[in-house]
Parts: structure tokens; sequence; C-alpha cells
């Protein structure tokens, strides 16, 4: 039987595949059971997928210690990738965006660990992506950017 996280993510995964790119995926479970290796058009890509299965915005996500750890060892063991977070939103998209740009809105100075990510959508609108406290990230996340933001330079 499929559960819902491979449905969920197997939905991205036909998204980054059929984007019209020449590129390659690997599984690196030795790292996460949930982050993926992707090379295309020159650039490399470590994603994290993060699931909601709420069926309409907010999607509330929370960032774990075990997350922070990945992150660090993506780090370490592929120096040359940038880093996403893919909040796949049930069945309404996948909200990528760089760890770094996400950083933003985290609580500075802090551990990721029970920090509290929020997803929205109005309808025919982009993505709003708000952290602790509220904070919200300056620019809004086009719903159309995944999977163009992992493999385009």
């Amino acid at each position: 039987m499929i559960n819902d996280q491979e449905f969920l993510h197997g939905a991205a995964f036909l998204r980054l595949i059929n984007s019209g790119e020449s590129i390659t995926i690997l599984h690196a479970s030795e790292i996460h059971p949930s982050v993926y290796l992707v090379e295309g058009s020159g650039k490399k890509s470590a994603i994290l997928f993060k699931v909601s299965k709420k069926p309409t915005s907010a999607w509330s996500f929370t960032l774990s210690n075990t997350e922070e750890l990945t992150f660090d060892k993506v780090h370490y063991e592929y120096p040359g990738f940038s880093v996403f977070l893919a909040f796949v939103c049930h069945k309404d998209g996948i909200c990528c965006i760089a760890l770094e740009r996400l950083r933003t809105i985290l609580e500075k100075d802090a551990v990721m660990n029970g920090q509290h990510i929020s997803v929205s959508r109005r309808a025919h609108g982009s993505y709003h992506i708000s952290g602790p406290g509220r904070q919200r990230l300056e620019q809004t996340v086009p719903q159309n950017d995944w999977p163009r933001v992992v493999i385009s330079k």
C-alpha cells in the first residue's frame, strides 16, 4: 500500500522529472529518509522534503533537531550543493525555499529544534512563509517556483 508521504513525494518528483531538464536524482537516505540530491543544468541541490497532510492553507511544519543535524551533514558531505526545504502542502503544491533564505525568519542564535514554520496561499496567489513569532519572509514564493528553483542557475 502507498502511504500519503510516498504519494506526495511522488507528485513532487513527477514535476521535477517533467521539468524538461536532464537531471539525476539520488536518495541520500544515509543522511535522512527525506533528503534527495538533484543535479541538473550545472546546479547541485540537496532537498529535504517536509509534508503536511492538511488539505487547506495554512500548512504547519515544525523543524526538529534531526533536521538541523541533517543540514550540517549535507554541508559536510556535499559541500558543492545548495540546500533547500521543499514544503509539500498536501495536494496544493510544493513551496521550495533555500535554507539560507529560510534562516532569515528563524529565531536568531536559537537551535532549529521546535521552530514552527507556516506556509499559506490564497487562491491563485503565491506562498507566504512565516516563522516563529509570525516573522514573515520578505518576498513570497511563486507557486510555479518548483522545481525550477532547484535545477536552474
